[in-house]
């Protein structure tokens, strides 16, 4: 299946280094590995590799490639320096392409500065109109709606399939990346948190109920919602108003 800014990102590739987030397995990886077979002599470097790590850490990938890809280099500690580097000192004819999780996107927004050097764009769930290569148009919406839009659920197509896939889903961003932002001792709030926003699905949402609820502070909540927002496991639609402080 084709995603829809395939293209997109190839062309970005021949001016700029690409950046790549989404939430977890979204399909990035197998973008890039779709990518790569749009150039002669590509590499791909996963920071979760050990003896990819090594030739990470030291400098020693392919000079020659046409196109190199860090996956997971976030977790590198200063990867932004890093790529900084790498970008400025790297062969004219090479593209570089960075993929990582919706983490990435939080971190990119601090610290060593890219600005210039990158352009970035954000994979989401599969969407009606990449649906229709695999399904013809009235079935892929009723199968979006049924098993949702991640490439996994969405291709095999069964609700059983789906909901096993949702609940590990769900356990590995409690475990892994809401702990990333925040202390062991917060995640039982927040799971709770999560329970309940739930049953808010449409409704509006008042930072102040839930923290009653919660027994935590408003300002507690509120970045809590911030760090599920950013993470893409939930997305708010604030309301249209003329009052400022309203909207």
């Amino acid at each position: 299946m084709k995603r829809n800014i395939f293209d997109i990102i190839l062309h970005d590739l021949q001016q700029k280094m690409v950046f790549i987030t989404g939430p977890r397995q979204v399909g990035k990886t197998y973008l890039a590995q779709q990518l790569m077979e749009a150039f002669s002599n590509p590499q791909y470097l996963n920071y979760d590799v050990y003896e990819d790590r090594v030739i990470i850490h030291g400098h020693t990938w392919n000079i020659n490639a046409d196109l190199v890809i860090f996956d997971e280099i976030h977790k590198m500690k200063n990867w932004k320096a890093f790529l900084k580097g790498a970008y400025d000192a790297k062969p004219k004819n090479q593209s570089l392409l960075i993929t990582g999780s919706a983490r990435m996107e939080t971190f990119r927004q601090s610290g060593e500065s890219l600005a210039g050097r990158y352009f970035h764009h954000r994979l989401l769930p599969i969407s009606v109109k990449e649906a229709e290569s695999h399904l013809p148009p009235e079935k892929s919406i009723i199968c979006l709606n049924t098993v949702g839009g991640f490439p996994e659920p969405f291709l095999a197509g069964t609700e059983e399939t789906a909901a096993r896939w949702q609940n590990q889903y769900y356990t590995d961003l409690i475990r892994e990346d809401i702990l990333e932002f925040s202390r062991i001792h917060e995640l039982k709030a927040m799971r709770l948190l999560l329970d309940m926003l739930r049953n808010r699905i449409g409704s509006p949402v008042s930072f102040k109920a839930l923290a009653e609820d919660l027994q935590i502070a408003p300002n507690t909540v509120k970045k809590y919602m911030e760090i599920l927002e950013s993470l893409y496991i939930i997305f708010l639609i604030y309301p249209f108003s003329k009052n400022i402080a309203r909207s």
